[in-house]
């Protein structure tokens, strides 16, 4: 109950005082504090709000996700092109065996072949994902657009499906996060449905990966392990109170990796985890 009067204090002050946001997000428990007073906030305060915590998010999300970092496999190719690797050993071998066509023409190199794979997030917004657990699914997706930067989708899911960002749509991390944080949180938790829609934004890509973050076990739809099998790679951060086994199926089904989050700290390895 003390807490509750705390925040509410904190509330009331900003809710008179909105000149002090700058200020108030400027210590180190800001965002935490901010997912507890963020329905107790005025319309206009709780916007002016929103944009100074999303500028926080996308600072913090930075320094998480490799920015820029695109991987693919390396694969033996004869020529060489800009970006290869020349594999000296191998040249050698067919140089020897065929002088006659030249150095140029016997050529082996290392060529990195680029997947065509895209990434879709998928978080749970029913109402049990309040507070704390809304600020770490908006600090995912900040570092999933940074890392990505294109090919990436993020959808909300309940008892239905928001797209928050479409696969091949150019929306900033900014963007992003304010319909996030448009979103009520409300209605029962269909992982099925999602990961159905899900997979419709990366359906055109070779590899298919995703991302699933709730606090609960599947209480409405089909059961989504029989969707989870379709990624490539799917990957599972849970919060309490998700029965931790029960949800890690979906991450063992689909080849991904699993965190369960009892403590905000452990975040940035569990996104780290699932970008790799």
């Amino acid at each position: 109950m003390a807490h509750c009067s705390y925040f509410y204090r904190i509330a009331t002050f900003l809710n008179t005082h909105p000149e002090k946001l700058p200020l108030f997000f400027e210590k180190q428990d800001s965002l935490e504090v901010f997912a507890y007073i963020f329905g107790m906030l005025k319309r206009d305060v709780r916007a002016l709000a929103v944009k100074i915590a999303c500028r926080l998010i996308i600072k913090i999300a930075k320094q998480i996700a490799d920015t820029g970092y695109r991987s693919g496999q390396l694969k033996l190719v004869r020529g060489f092109t800009d970006g290869a690797e020349i594999e000296l050993d191998q040249s050698l071998a067919k140089y020897t065996e065929a002088p006659e066509r030249g150095i140029l023409e016997n050529l082996v190199s290392y060529s990195r072949q680029r997947e065509k794979k895209a990434f879709v997030m998928m978080f749970d917004h029913s109402y049990s994902m309040k507070g704390l657990k809304i600020v770490l699914a908006a600090i995912t997706a900040a570092s999933i657009a940074q890392h990505f930067k294109r090919d990436y989708a993020v959808l909300a899911f309940c008892n239905r499906v928001s797209v928050l960002k479409a696969i091949d749509e150019k929306t900033g991390p900014e963007e992003i996060l304010e319909r996030l944080f448009a979103l009520e949180l409300s209605g029962d938790t269909d992982v099925r449905a999602v990961l159905e829609v899900g997979l419709k934004h990366v359906d055109k890509f070779e590899r298919k990966m995703g991302l699933i973050l709730t606090d609960g076990a599947w209480n409405r739809g089909g059961d989504p392990l029989e969707v989870a099998v379709r990624f490539d790679k799917l990957n599972v951060i849970g919060f309490p109170p998700a029965k931790k086994e029960k949800i890690r199926r979906l991450s063992l089904r689909g080849k991904g990796n699993f965190s369960f989050i009892e403590d905000e700290s452990e975040i940035a390895g569990a996104i780290l985890r699932c970008l790799n």
